[in-house]
C-alpha cells in the first residue's frame, strides 16, 4: 500500500504523485462519488470499486468509466486479494454474486407489462392515465413502476426516459 485517502479531494490531489498499480474505491464519499473520481485518476492506475452499493446500474456504470472490478463491502477478505491480483495482472473482477446480478439485468430487465410502463411514463404520461389505458388499478402502476426502477437503478420519470433510450 503507498497511500490512502479519506475523501475524493485528496485523492484528487494525491494519486498523480504516487507510483500505484491499483486503487480501491468506494462509491459514497464525503466530498463526491467514487463513480465521478474514476474520470481523475491517472490511467496507469486500475481501479477496484469497493462498496456496499451493488446495484447492477451503479456497477454497470463504474465499468464503463473505467473500473476494473467491483465488490460488495460484504465481500471475503481473499474476494479483495484475488480481485487485486485478477486486476494487477490486466484482467477484470467481478464478485461472482454481482456477475450473476448483472446477467441477469442483461438478458431480461424488464417484464413485459414493465416495459410497456416504462415507455409510457417515458412518454410523460401519468400513472391514472396508464393504468386507464392498460385496465389497470393506479396502485398496480404504482407496483410496476417501484419494481421497473429498482431494476434499472432509477429514482424518477426523467432518469426513466434517459434509460429508455438505451434499452
Amino acid at each position: 500500500m503507498v497511500g490512502e485517502f479519506s475523501s475524493a479531494a485528496q485523492a484528487r490531489a494525491g494519486l498523480p504523485g504516487l507510483e500505484a498499480e491499483i486503487c480501491i474505491c468506494d462509491i459514497s464519499m464525503p466530498d463526491g462519488s467514487g463513480l465521478d473520481l474514476l474520470a481523475d485518476i491517472p490511467s496507469g492506475i486500475r481501479v477496484v470499486m469497493l462498496s456496499m452499493h451493488d446495484n447492477p446500474a451503479l456497477v454497470e456504470l463504474a465499468l464503463e468509466r473505467g473500473a476494473c472490478g467491483f465488490l460488495s463491502k460484504r465481500c471475503k477478505p481473499e474476494d479483495l486479494i484475488t480481485a487485486v491480483r485478477t486486476v494487477a495482472s490486466g484482467g477484470v473482477y467481478l464478485m461472482p454474486e454481482i456477475a450473476q446480478q448483472l446477467a441477469r439485468v442483461k438478458v431480461d430487465p424488464l417484464t413485459r407489462r414493465e416495459r410497456e410502463i416504462a415507455l409510457l411514463l417515458a412518454q410523460g404520461q401519468e400513472v391514472r392515465e396508464i393504468a386507464v389505458v392498460l385496465g389497470l388499478s393506479p396502485k398496480t402502476v404504482h407496483v410496476h413502476r417501484a419494481n421497473l426502477f429498482a431494476k434499472l437503478g432509477i429514482n424518477n420519470n426523467v432518469e426513466l426516459a434517459k434509460r429508455m433510450l438505451n434499452l
